[in-house]
């Protein structure tokens, strides 16, 4: 096991109080359960503190979805059932959030996966986190990620290989597939992670749980090592739409960037989140979106039940065929972060102290400690001199301008309340396959538009995957959103009842 996890297993696991017998097992609750569990005296924060280690330690040798575990949750979780027991109670008392290591987390280190950063201790959390531990959530640890999330596979100089939940010879995709390893397998209640163009998403569909993209400007990026000023956003993944919700509403900026991004915040500070009746509801879905061999049906199939059901429930279905609204097309002209990666990481080593990291991105190639799959990428990030001054960056914002036009004008056209799409075009791939694109998650990230990744079903089983592979529903809509999205994912959800436990989240 790696040695800050293994370290910090080294805590000591004391004996848990004694409790009923209905004790609940913290790993598969809800927030709602988590919650109510407390509430009744069936569950103090202690013990989900003792589960999450021993959970850990059981599962994250093989998986690898941790790089780090917090050195005091066991203090946290007294602190936590202390301020209960004076009747302080916070809206996210002890629930457990891990996340993803690109994000900071005071007295842990910041590492993006990079043993180049181990040294990298952050002096304070990153706003999002510091919104959920002020809400009273349990910080459980760091999770893996694409080395400086730049990739999605999940695989890094620090972490290793992080493996499927459902299949563990199988990619965790990524890059925030660490985190959703981790919700998946109990590991953790929720999660934070990151997303440029489908990392979030990408990572949901590929662990059967459930990841929001939203609105751009609506949650902080402060504290996140920067891939792109223009794309990231940080982002829950849960096990649920509703307990994804609850997460979003704490973490939102009080401060939102931009108009559509506080109408947004306005309408998450409105109340709880309610189911959207499906009846009338329209519906548009990219033809191009889907895969057109024979390798890509079995997810095809999946969406396309998924599509059924919903139509049983009165939905309109819009098909569309455009060929601006291809993925694999438009994530080569649209995808800015390929320009802006290099200026943002040069001026995140630049405020590291003396003697921390690499002193440039140059240096950081030239040591040669990341996975070989980052080379291409880092080679051409370190040649460009002004990626942001290059024609090619300017034409890529224009394009994205406009296809962002298109796609209001096509929604509001065909009176669309969301898009559904494929979060990718084939099950997750066996490890040491050619990673290849197939990913959905452009539009929304280049767009800015709030997205969200739900289970819509799995392929067959087989020996490697009892019970099949997990595949992820994308839902697009308009930017300020966020809440209606939510509440007909809600509806998609309870409608779809996809979600399966992975065997190697079974107790042994």
């Amino acid at each position: 096991m790696k040695t800050i996890l293994a370290c910090a297993l080294a805590l000591p696991i004391l004996p848990a109080e004694a409790s009923p017998a209905s004790t609940p097992d913290p790993g598969e609750l809800s927030i709602a359960e988590m919650l109510q569990a407390q509430a009744s005296g069936r569950i103090h924060c202690a013990d989900v503190a003792r589960n999450a280690l021993a959970t850990i330690t059981q599962r994250d040798p093989q998986l690898k979805a941790f790089i780090s575990v917090n050195p005091d949750l066991l203090a946290d979780a007294q602190k936590l059932d202390a301020l209960r027991r004076v009747g302080t109670v916070l809206p996210l008392h002890c629930v457990p959030i891990a996340v993803k290591d690109n994000l900071d987390a005071k007295g842990m280190a910041t590492t993006g996966g990079s043993v180049l950063l181990r040294g990298n201790i952050a002096d304070k959390d990153a706003d999002a986190l510091s919104r959920l531990r002020d809400a009273g959530a349990l910080l459980i640890g760091k999770t893996n990620l694409d080395e400086l999330a730049v990739a999605g596979s999940t695989i890094s100089s620090l972490g290793g290989q992080t493996l499927n939940a459902y299949d563990p010879t199988r990619f965790a995709a990524g890059s925030s597939g660490g985190s959703a390893v981790a919700v998946a397998t109990g590991m953790s209640l929720c999660a934070l992670g990151t997303e440029t163009v489908n990392s979030l998403r990408n990572a949901a569909s590929s662990a059967g749980v459930v990841a929001l993209r939203s609105t751009a400007g609506l949650v902080s990026r402060r504290g996140a090592i920067a891939q792109s000023s223009t794309m990231d956003v940080v982002g829950p993944i849960c096990r649920s739409v509703d307990d994804a919700a609850r997460v979003l509403a704490v973490m939102t900026d009080p401060r939102p960037a931009g108009a559509e991004a506080a109408r947004a915040a306005a309408a998450l500070r409105a109340g709880p989140l309610a189911r959207a009746s499906l009846a009338g509801k329209r519906f548009g879905v990219l033809a191009n979106l889907f895969g057109k061999d024979p390798e890509h049906e079995p997810v095809n199939a999946i969406i396309r039940t998924a599509l059924d059901a919903l139509r049983a429930q009165g939905a309109q279905i819009v098909e569309i065929d455009d060929a601006e609204f291809d993925s694999d097309l438009s994530s080569k002209r649209l995808n800015v972060a390929n320009y802006e990666f290099g200026p943002l990481f040069e001026a995140f080593l630049a405020r590291l102290p003396a003697g921390v990291g690499p002193a440039s991105l140059r240096a950081y190639v030239a040591a040669e400690r990341y996975p070989t799959g980052m080379s291409k990428f880092l080679q051409q990030s370190v040649a460009w001199q002004a990626p942001l001054a290059m024609p090619e960056y300017r034409e890529a914002l224009r394009y994205g301008d406009t296809l962002r036009r298109k796609m209001l004008d096509l929604m509001d056209t065909q009176a669309l309340d969301a898009m559904i799409y494929p979060a990718q075009k084939r099950p997750p791939l066996a490890v040491g396959d050619a990673p290849r694109p197939e990913r959905n998650g452009i539009f929304a990230s280049a767009l800015g538009f709030p997205a969200i990744d739900l289970p819509a079903g799995f392929t067959p089983p087989d020996a490697g995957a009892p019970v099949g592979l997990p595949v992820g529903l994308d839902m697009l809509a308009r930017p300020g959103d966020d809440v209606r999205l939510l509440g007909l994912a809600l509806a998609v959800e309870q409608t779809l009842q996809a979600r399966r436990k992975p065997p190697t989240a079974d107790r042994r």
